[in-house]
């Protein structure tokens, strides 16, 4: 029985790591249209509940029959509330076997505390994530399990002739005895995050996020490539005098802008509002996008390979992945140089002149 469960385990983490990366991409478009950023807590209940859900899934369905089923017309519903107990005693009796070890290593008795402890999670996380009381805790956890029961009772909504395991109301008790029991403990379940309300996890007016300065870094990149390519014949030096041109030089004195910042609207300054000086625009950047320019073009070659992969992986950890989270937006070069980017005004159009009148 046990090596049949890791291996449902194992199938339905394998399901997880190729639908989570599947429903990456949405996700993070759906947080960043919702909120303005991903939220990680909203994530990371997501991706627990995705992981739950499927393990979960595996190991009430799993493993399907491998031949076709020969309906034989065998009674597989059961309606009769703990029958697993009469069952339990007929088989210790019919072995000759008593007392409370021969109770808990029953089969009867492991598969219904099996049912218990695979809706505990369910419980845990919709008190302790969602804030459920007690009554909507049983009733999904109630719903949950009916669902798998009648799924199951129809042969997998007709995928097989006849049911392949036994729909059974005890099922249904100990599965919303498991989310009960999860509720219960919920408070001392310290590693599940409690998912904020949308007004704590929306990014505030006015913030730049992540998407638009990495559109913004592609774009000065691209002209980066394009001048180095016609102008200097890719040579590296000149590229790297080129990253720092339009990328520190340039918004020294335009006020923050890069070329990418001036089409996408946003503009560097200090966390303050006010102007960010040449070198904090420098100290955001060596850290950042012109610091990865001039490692991936002056790096020395057969440099250790542990640092050449570590350190343009950090340096686009920080500037591009980190921020991600945070409510502000702020990447780490921006952190070390007291900086952020804004956006700009737009200007207001001009009053028209009102036409002449008429005489």
């Amino acid at each position: 029985m046990l090596s049949s469960y890791l291996e449902s385990v194992r199938t339905g983490f394998a399901a997880f790591v190729g639908v989570g990366a599947l429903v990456l991409l949405p996700v993070i478009a759906l947080h960043y249209h919702r909120f303005g950023r991903v939220e990680p807590r909203r994530a990371v209940v997501l991706y627990g509940l995705l992981a739950y859900g499927l393990v979960a899934l595996a190991l009430i369905f799993l493993p399907f029959p491998s031949a076709p089923l020969a309906c034989t017309g065998e009674q597989m519903l059961s309606t009769t509330p703990f029958q697993w107990v009469t069952d339990m005693r007929h088989n210790m009796a019919a072995n000759g076997r008593s007392g409370l070890g021969a109770v808990v290593t029953s089969t009867a008795f492991i598969q219904q505390a099996f049912n218990v402890a695979l809706f505990v999670p369910l419980g845990v996380v919709l008190r302790k994530s969602y804030g459920r009381g007690v009554l909507a805790v049983a009733v999904i956890g109630l719903g949950v399990s009916l669902a798998v029961e009648v799924v199951q009772y129809s042969g997998n909504l007709g995928a097989y002739p006849c049911p392949y395991r036994i729909a059974d109301v005890d099922d249904l008790i100990s599965n919303t005895t498991g989310s009960l029991l999860g509720w219960m403990i919920a408070p001392v379940a310290l590693v599940i995050p409690a998912v904020p309300h949308p007004d704590v996890s929306t990014a505030p007016p006015g913030t730049v996020t992540v998407p638009r300065r990495l559109l913004g870094a592609v774009v000065d990149l691209l002209l980066l490539v394009v001048v180095a390519h016609l102008v200097f014949q890719d040579n590296r030096w000149w590229v790297v005098v080129l990253a720092v041109v339009i990328r520190i030089a340039l918004p020294s004195v335009a006020d923050g802008r890069t070329p990418g910042g001036w089409l996408l609207r946003y503009q560097v300054r200090r966390v303050d509002g006010t102007r960010a000086g040449p070198l904090r625009i420098a100290l955001r950047e060596l850290l950042g996008v012109t610091g990865l320019v001039a490692y991936v073009m002056l790096a020395p070659s057969g440099w250790w390979f542990a640092v050449d992969v570590a350190v343009p992986a950090l340096i686009v950890l920080g500037a591009f992945v980190a921020p991600v989270f945070r409510r502000d937006q702020r990447s780490w070069p921006d952190l070390a140089a007291d900086t952020r980017a804004v956006r700009t005004a737009r200007r207001p159009a001009k009053p028209r002149r009102p036409a002449p009148a008429e005489h």
